[in-house]
């Protein structure tokens, strides 16, 4: 297979964009499947940050980044995003970047309706960002939404906006004092269509076109495997698919394009919001994996919730993506911990499973029950060279490795581009 998909395959902020960054230097085409500006990507290079939202992590590399049709875009997010990279000195053009035509607009008010639900008509919080993904999704599945191409013709866009709105604000009226104004949305997107139709393509007929026959594809997720709207922990998820399965939806390629399939984790797990976590630490182990780990959002800034890794939820993500390797990141956050627990088996009651349960009521109930290795206690985040891992490093690594069934590739020591050990191959 030449083809790679990298997935997180936890809760999200996982290091998926600094594993992009590392490996797309081997591919052609770095592809992004599905989420909005909600999912965050940071790449440290020596004294520059770049937190990436919407835009492909291939664009630092100078690839050629596609973004595909299952993807939802917020057309001034999206040109500020690429007003803050010229300013780094990476210029995006539609020569190094390509939107799918029918990709869902993701429009002002969808940030407002989705604040409005969150933060005062629903009595237990979702955990969202607030920025809107779920009501453009939900325009989307309903036919009521924008594709970037009705940005193309302003009567045809006119007559789809006013519908929508119409629509929104009968909503609007009943709950809050604002209501949407025509006439500004249609002047903001009248302002920007010159600007974004120029990245606008078919790219599923792109990238099945003779000249893309032998490129090598990456393909880039977003949030991680617990987070997907059919698989993860429902309703404390995202609004779209973030299995590998649905790169090839939102791409229109071949199934068989997406090629091996790469899963990040932590070595220990996090989350951000609301929902179920088992091993979630709410002691002071836990407040300290989020200062030595920097747990905050990079796109809200907001605190991750904390705990020991949990192999049983990982091999469920293993299971629903298919994945074929792991890479391991954050490792150099366990280095003063003189013990480290991995959770391999669940408690419910007096029954035990090893499998995790879809269902939020039972998962609420679950007891963590952990295997406790020796920490190493040392500093690993110099380490360039796997033989050079202490030994209790490795026999960590291969104690994930047999719980979960899949070998390690990669190993993460720290927030640096180069921090990185590669340990076997992946494709």
């Amino acid at each position: 297979m030449k083809n790679l998909t990298i997935v997180g395959a936890q809760w999200g902020d996982e290091g998926k964009g600094k594993i992009v960054d590392h490996l797309c230097g081997k591919f052609d085409v770095v592809l992004r499947f599905q989420g909005g500006h909600n999912a965050g990507h940071t790449i440290v290079i020596k004294d520059k940050k770049f937190i990436l939202s919407i835009l492909p992590s291939g664009l630092i590399r100078n690839k050629l980044c596609v973004i595909g049709s299952s993807v939802v875009i917020d057309p001034f997010h999206f040109l500020n995003e690429i007003n803050l990279l010229k300013k780094k000195r990476i210029i995006v053009t539609k020569e190094n970047l390509r939107i799918s035509n029918n990709a869902s607009i993701l429009l002002p008010f969808h940030s407002l309706i989705d604040q409005i639900r969150e933060n005062k008509l629903s009595k237990k919080k979702i955990g969202t960002t607030g920025r809107g993904i779920g009501p453009c999704y939900e325009d989307k599945i309903a036919r009521r939404g924008l594709k970037i191409y009705d940005l193309e013709d302003i009567n045809h866009l006119k007559n789809r906006l006013k519908n929508l709105i119409n629509f929104h604000n009968i909503f609007l009226k009943s709950v809050s004092k604002k209501i949407i104004s025509f006439n500004e949305i249609l002047k903001l997107l009248v302002s920007i269509r010159k600007k974004i139709l120029p990245f606008s393509e078919d790219v599923s007929e792109l990238l099945n076109s003779k000249k893309f026959s032998n490129k090598k594809f990456l393909f880039e997720g977003a949030q991680g495997l617990m987070l997907d709207v059919d698989h993860g922990t429902f309703p404390f998820v995202t609004s779209s698919n973030t299995i590998p399965a649905s790169a090839a939806i939102s791409l229109g390629v071949k199934p068989s394009k997406i090629g091996n399939i790469l899963g990040i984790v932590k070595a220990y797990t996090t989350r951000v919001g609301e929902g179920p976590f088992p091993t979630e630490l709410r002691s002071g182990q836990g407040l300290e994996l989020a200062k030595k780990g920097n747990e905050f959002g990079s796109v809200t800034g907001r605190p991750r919730r904390c705990g020991w890794f949990d192999a049983v939820q990982c091999k469920k993500a293993i299971n629903i993506a298919g994945i074929d390797s792991l890479a391991l990141t954050k490792i150099d956050v366990l280095d003063g911990f003189k013990k480290i627990k991995i959770c391999h088996k669940y408690k419910l009651g007096k029954k035990t499973i090893n499998h995790m349960p879809n269902s939020v009521k039972t998962l609420n109930r679950i007891k963590p029950d952990y295997l406790t290795l020796d920490g190493w206690c040392q500093n690993t985040s110099s380490i360039k060279n796997k033989n050079l891992l202490p030994k209790k490093t490795k026999q960590f690594i291969k104690t994930l490795e047999k719980l979960l069934n899949v070998p390690i590739s990669i190993i993460s020591n720290g927030p640096e581009r180069n921090d990185i050990i590669n340990l076997k191959k992946i494709i």
